[in-house]
């Protein structure tokens, strides 16, 4: 009996974790390049494939006839078509929970570099601008309000990060109970009055059609102008053309933004050629700690599949294919 075959569609850091997990299973190849949209071909005699950042969509699913679960490495499955998936009878699964540390970790290191002015320190002592250091004064983090859009479990780790910087906690999340955030110390708002009343904004909600442009121009006007903004959550999530104004504007001080409308990021954003935002490459929880621990998760999910047993974390329910068959001839 030949051996299943998993596709792992990326370079991916730390595959050698899923790899060497699989081998004895399963013939397992890794990408050696980015695809944005994953082509037809590469889908076709795969039992399971890994995929991160790059697209797959209906065209991707053309040939894909023997595929039983796409595995994301990462939370957002809004890269991936779930309709196109269940209806093959084919598992969609994402990793929730294991890089919520990184990612709250990147945030709280975002605030003291925004304040501190990390970028133009160093941009000073390569310059060996000795004399600029009396404009160079930063903030301190504590004693500051920080308000957190999207109190899940990156909003709370963010908040735990917090404790010992004798911030104020703000938040704002129309699922969760004000109750329960206020025994965290966290004192659930409107997002109006969070916009209005903190010195950092930092944003980790889901993408969805209520948070698509949840930041536009509106929402930036009513922020402090000595505010930062900062987002690792989706890039749509923010109105790119708007925050380019609000910076561009003094409207609000400063932006750490991670994440992108269109990624890979166009070369002429108007935001790149900023110098009050510091930017990222949607890495934010990008660690060595997570991709291990990522892969790990990968390469046993797809296990489960081989194995006949139902997957972990599926945000689907696919269709049984062979029934369907059975009744109407065809999916």
């Amino acid at each position: 009996m030949s051996k299943a075959k998993v596709w792992i569609a990326e370079p991916i850091p730390c595959t050698e974790v899923a790899v060497n997990k699989l081998a004895p299973h399963a013939e397992v190849g890794v990408s050696s390049v980015f695809y944005e949209d994953i082509p037809t071909e590469e889908l076709s005699g795969l039992d399971a494939v890994i995929v991160a950042d790059s697209f797959i969509t209906e065209k991707s699913l053309l040939c894909a006839d023997g595929l039983r679960i796409v595995q994301k490495f990462g939370v957002g499955v809004n890269t991936i078509t779930i309709d196109g998936c269940s209806k093959r009878g084919i598992y969609v699964c994402n990793i929730p929970g294991i890089n919520s540390l990184d990612v709250a970790e990147y945030a709280v290191g975002a605030m003291i570099s925004s304040l501190r002015g990390f970028i133009r320190l160093d941009s000073a002592a390569r310059r060996a601008a000795w004399p600029a250091r009396p404009s160079l004064i930063g903030e301190r983090l504590s004693g500051k309000t920080v308000g957190i859009v999207g109190f899940g479990k990156i909003g709370r780790e963010v908040a735990r990060l917090l404790g010992p910087f004798r911030v104020k906690l703000l938040a704002h999340d129309p699922y969760i109970d004000s109750r329960a955030a206020l025994e965290e110390g966290v004192e659930m708002v409107s997002l109006r009055e969070l916009l209005k009343e903190s010195d950092i904004v930092t944003i980790h909600v889901p993408l969805t059609d209520e948070t698509r442009a949840l930041m536009g121009e509106e929402e930036f006007r009513q922020m402090k102008r000595s505010s930062t903004l900062i987002n690792t959550s989706r890039g749509p999530v923010v109105d790119e053309a708007a925050l380019h104004m609000a910076l561009s504007q003094k409207l609000i001080r400063y932006a750490v933004i991670d994440v992108w409308a269109k990624e890979p990021i166009d070369p002429d954003n108007e935001i790149l050629g900023l110098e009050n935002a510091q930017l990222s490459l949607h890495q934010a929880s990008w660690t060595r700690e997570f991709f291990e621990a990522g892969m790990e998760f990968c390469a046993e999910n797809v296990l489960r599949i081989l194995r006949g047993e139902k997957p972990l974390n599926a945000v689907n329910e696919p269709l049984d294919v062979a029934k369907a068959r059975q009744k109407n001839g065809r999916i």
